[in-house]
């Protein structure tokens, strides 16, 4: 993969599935890059609510579960994933970051024998779900569950944010539940930070 003109290029030479999203803006020069899960039932699901006007946020890619990637926005275009964020005494993230977006369910409700997505109402086998605190949350009250990320989406966002790293110099990794704590909690406990980042 390599990124031509600010989009994605497979190794192909083709473009990645590109989808232009509407939630964008001006351009600005990246500084970060910000992690986030979908909370969504699936990848292409994601990609229409964020090619949604009324969504009112996007991101910059989306990573499937199968580790399919659809690009939303040009890499030096302002994306709306960040919402309200301040990150090192900076505010607005939008206006100097990347944002992934990798289809996750996050935050997971027992119900009965079932593990049932609080957004999408979707259920999940055990197998694909992790027990833990989040690490902004103090309440000392026991762990939940979090959808597990695949191996192969790991993968591909650890390319895909070498590959940015290179090309735009960028000066961390963080995610949202970073630049927005108590407000966001993605890209949560069961994505593997300290892996990525040392990558």
């Amino acid at each position: 993969m390599k990124i031509q003109n600010h989009r994605l290029i497979a190794d192909d030479g083709k473009p990645v599935s590109y989808v232009e999203t509407p939630n964008k803006s001006g351009v600005m020069t990246p500084e970060f890059l910000i992690m986030h899960y979908t909370a969504g039932s699936s990848a292409e699901g994601s990609v229409a609510w964020m090619c949604n006007p009324a969504a009112k946020a996007a991101a910059h890619l989306v990573i499937g579960r199968d580790g399919s990637l659809t690009q939303l926005a040009a890499f030096n275009r302002v994306a709306w994933h960040a919402g309200k964020s301040v990150w090192a005494g900076r505010s607005g993230l939008n206006g100097f970051s990347i944002g992934i977006e990798l289809d996750n369910a996050g935050k997971l409700e027992r119900s009965g024998n079932r593990w049932i997505s609080a957004v999408s109402k979707r259920a999940y086998p055990d197998d694909d779900v992790m027990m833990a605190n989040h690490k902004n949350d103090r309440s000392g009250t026991p762990p939940i569950g979090w959808h597990e990320y695949s191996e192969v989406q790991l993968e591909a966002a650890t390319q895909v944010g070498l590959l940015l790293m290179k090309k735009y110099s960028l000066k961390d990794i963080l995610g949202h539940e970073d630049i927005a704590p108590g407000r966001k909690s993605d890209p949560g406990p069961a994505f593997p930070m300290a892996i990525f980042r040392s990558r």
